[in-house]
């Protein structure tokens, strides 16, 4: 008989910000941990978002007990959607995290809605294993930590945590717990790795909230304050200081406004409706007694804020002495398109503040500090860094060095590495899963090599070149001149080659003719001999290489 082994398998998250996918398996029995997206960046033009490849858990569909959601970010809950659409588990989560599943479920039509509340410290029997939930602080209200207790040993799953010990009592990291499961032995810690290159620890979110009231005092402008719709706790802390202050709030940007609308409906965000007033209203106010509440501050292009960098947001014009607050750190990725929008504040005039002067951002991930705090408490025999770009990873590897694990107690691993413990504890690699990235591109999914995007990613580059010929269906002639129209290919200075494009396009139908006939034309060999005359003109004479678009209509012949 085969000794069952447990299991350790990331089908997103590690080596990346986003998409985080764990499985954690024993003999036949899977839990999932999470199920994440990413957004995209420059390299991938036009796409909505990104998922993980769930082919592993659809071919072993019938394995899984159930999805565990750690809180309700985006990259925790983002691709729940469109795993659930093939899949049909429970899923097990907090109120708000719930909450905000549901919305994404319904948005998206998704019928399968097996969905079970939990809470911290409940605990759940799933076959083979027995889950403890754990509260952890974060930027997002009902977090959630795992300890799964399994015949092998146990495993800790952090998701994304701080420790905030000025947060209220419910929402702070439960240290007791994590202590508790020491004392008795972990197998494995699977602990958040996003900030692992960051000194010291967060600052506290209350802190944010005093930096926030002493700005809303002594600004005598409009304040317009960008930040992470899903970051409940800064929305908080902004509406106590514009209470304190007596600035009445304005929430602008679609995921800004359902996610508000949704904390306040179940209790989570406390603002009076007389607290509130809508854009009509607000824009009436003295600049004095507004605050506006925006998405954006990653550079989205095309979120609330840089609609106002870009003076292209239909109600809200920035003028002169406004003060633009980004309540958020830049993701890696993001940097250029942050500094581009604050370069377009400047120039009309704003004030603006971010991190690198003010407490504007608590982070919800833990510094080194907390990290080691948590190896601390935990006393594990493995330490598996998760959540984080590689970089992340191996830091975290290193400072647990520095709390006494050796080497080979710490693994870093890829997506898609499966790493197995045997009946005694010990840890081995495995084979590796396929995983992968599908990208989201309106109602269409592709692979990350999509040949779609990589004609986009042309275009960008190189521009286009639009060759089109009309042809006499008796003899394959050309029934009007050749045309060729060139989108973002020269420049002014640069010579106009839209008349010798037409003549090599006319040239390569003659030598193209003479070898074809008319009832059984190969208009394939037709497209590849004007993608090459045309492409090797453009690049002969001013060196660039667009992507040509050869179209060949042959008119339908006339009836007698």
């Amino acid at each position: 008989m085969t000794t069952k082994t447990l299991d350790l398998i990331p089908l997103g998250g590690l080596g990346e910000i986003g998409l985080n996918c764990m499985v954690i398996s024993y003999g036949d029995d899977m839990l999932v941990v999470d199920a994440g997206l990413m957004f995209p960046d420059a390299n991938l033009p036009g796409v909505d978002l990104v998922i993980p490849d769930f082919k592993f858990l659809l071919n072993n569909s019938e394995k899984i007990r159930a999805l565990i959601l750690t809180h309700g970010h985006e990259d925790h809950i983002g691709a729940l959607a469109y795993l659930l659409k093939d899949l049909d588990v429970p899923v097990f989560g907090t109120y708000l995290t719930l909450a905000l599943a549901r919305f994404h479920l319904e948005e998206a039509r998704c019928q399968n809605r097996n969905l079970k509340l939990v809470k911290a410290r409940d605990q759940l029997s799933l076959g083979p294993f027995d889950i403890e939930f754990l509260a952890v602080s974060h930027s997002i209200i009902d977090g959630l930590a795992l300890a799964v207790t399994t015949p092998v040993g146990v495993i800790i799953h952090t998701g994304d945590f701080k420790f905030d010990t000025c947060a209220p009592e419910n929402e702070q990291t439960d240290i007791y717990s994590f202590a508790r499961y020491g004392e008795k032995g972990v197998l494995a810690l699977l602990s958040d790795s996003t900030n692992a290159d960051i000194p010291g620890v967060c600052i506290s979110e209350s802190e944010v909230g005093r930096t926030l009231t002493d700005i809303f005092e002594k600004t005598e402008s409009r304040v317009i304050l960008a930040c992470f719709a899903s970051s409940l706790t800064r929305l908080r802390q902004t509406a106590i200081a514009a209470r304190a202050t007596g600035r009445r709030l304005l929430f602008d940007g679609r995921s800004m406004l359902t996610n508000v609308a949704l904390a306040r409906e179940i209790g989570y965000l406390t603002i009076n409706d007389d607290e509130l007033v809508d854009i009509k209203e607000g824009l009436t106010l003295p600049d004095r007694d507004l605050t506006i509440v925006v998405t954006g501050s990653q550079g989205e292009p095309l979120s609330a804020l840089s609609r106002m960098a870009n003076k292209e947001h239909k109600h809200i014009k920035v003028k002169p002495g406004d003060t633009i607050i980004f309540s958020a750190r830049a993701i890696p990725g993001n940097e250029r398109a942050i500094s581009t929008i604050i370069n377009q504040f400047h120039s009309l005039g704003a004030v603006v503040i971010d991190n690198r002067f003010h407490r504007i951002h608590a982070s919800g991930h833990g510094q080194i500090e907390e990290l080691k705090l948590m190896l601390a408490l935990t006393r594990p025999k493995y330490l598996i860094p998760i959540h984080g770009e590689t970089y992340h990873l191996i830091k975290h590897a290193s400072l647990a060095t520095d709390t006494g694990l050796k080497d080979e107690q710490i693994k870093v691993l890829t997506n898609g590495q499966r790493l197995c413990f045997s009946a005694d504890g010990q840890a081995q690699l495995g084979t590796s899963v396929p995983t992968g990235k599908i990208l989201v591109d309106g109602s269409r999914l592709g692979q990350a090599d999509d040949p779609v995007i990589r004609r986009r990613l042309r275009l960008a580059e190189s521009g286009l070149v639009d060759v089109t010929l009309v042809l006499e269906p008796e003899n394959l002639s050309l029934a009007a001149p050749p045309k060729v129209e060139v989108h973002g290919v020269h420049y002014e200075d640069e010579p106009n080659l839209t008349a010798e494009a037409e003549e090599v396009a006319r040239l390569a139908l003659e030598e193209w003719s003479q070898n074809q006939n008319p009832e059984d034309p190969d208009i394939e060999d037709l497209y590849d001999s004007l993608k090459r005359v045309v492409r090797a003109l453009f690049r002969h004479s001013i060196n660039r290489k667009p992507l040509i678009w050869p179209q060949v209509i042959i008119l339908p012949p006339i009836q007698s």
